[in-house]
């Protein structure tokens, strides 16, 4: 009877041990309660001695990766984002994450790989407008394009998708088409860059009152106060003269033709 006691005491205090006690795991536990604390430096290298106890650690890897990110050491950031969707590709968060550790490095053709992995996993209105804006910025309007199209197609409430668009389609002598981007961008946020470039478009239109009314809500707004008052002068000037024509007035800084783009997300 002594003996069988032992023996089930024994069995009881080994079935008490599991999986995450083991060293990889215990180790990646203890690296997540140093992110907790926003200790970074340990978090590190706690996952990388997860990593060294087990090689194909993904969650070890992705923590590693947050951590250098936290600490904006992207090339390490990358390097184990890198790793993790390597061993696990259908990680939506890896390849999210892995695609702000390129755009950081200055690497948008990467970045924009990994965003688009991304969107392929999961489709989140987040990821189109910052995969939208890298491309604007890399000089890549027409891979930009279709992800704008996507929010404004779901109703984006975030006026910066709809002053890009508004751009887009003045750039293309749309002007009916910008006007609307653009009256849409100034309504969902009051901005100075928003009504000047709606007033440039309205200007073009021969809709001089509609422009008027955008250049005194420009001259409103510290930035773009000073133009902003001269082009209310220059339509009011031209609505006493019906005939006269409409030429196109920029924000310095522009190019003839061409509103200055809006502010960007």
């Amino acid at each position: 009877m002594g003996l069988a006691f032992c023996t089930i005491a024994s069995a009881g205090a080994v079935s008490a041990q599991g999986i995450w006690d083991d060293p990889a795991f215990s180790l990646y536990r203890q690296a997540v309660e140093a992110m907790d604390r926003k200790d970074y430096g340990r978090a590190s290298d706690l996952s990388g001695q997860a990593i060294a106890q087990q090689p194909t650690h993904v969650l070890a890897y992705y923590l590693r990766g947050q951590a250098a990110m936290f600490q904006s050491r992207w090339d390490d950031a990358a390097a184990s984002f890198g790793k993790a969707v390597e061993l696990y590709p259908g990680s939506f968060a890896g390849h999210r994450d892995l695609g702000g550790a390129f755009e950081q490095l200055n690497r948008p053709d990467d970045a924009a790989r990994e965003y688009e992995a991304a969107l392929a996993l999961r489709d989140q209105d987040d990821l189109h407008m910052r995969l939208a804006f890298l491309l604007l910025k890399a000089n890549q309007p027409a891979r930009a394009l279709p992800h704008l199209q996507t929010l404004a197609d779901r109703d984006s409430k975030a006026p910066e998708v709809w002053s890009a668009l508004g751009r887009a389609a003045y750039e293309k002598s749309d002007l009916p088409v910008a006007e609307k981007n653009f009256t849409r961008a100034a309504a969902l946020r009051d901005d100075g860059r928003a009504w000047f470039n709606l007033g440039v478009v309205r200007t073009r239109l021969n809709d001089l009152p509609g422009a008027l009314q955008a250049f005194e809500k420009a001259a409103g707004h510290d930035e773009t106060r000073v133009p902003a008052q001269k082009e209310v002068a220059k339509v009011r000037e031209a609505m006493k003269q019906p005939t006269a024509g409409s030429p196109d007035r920029v924000m310095p800084g522009g190019t003839p033709g061409q509103p200055l783009p809006s502010r960007r997300y």
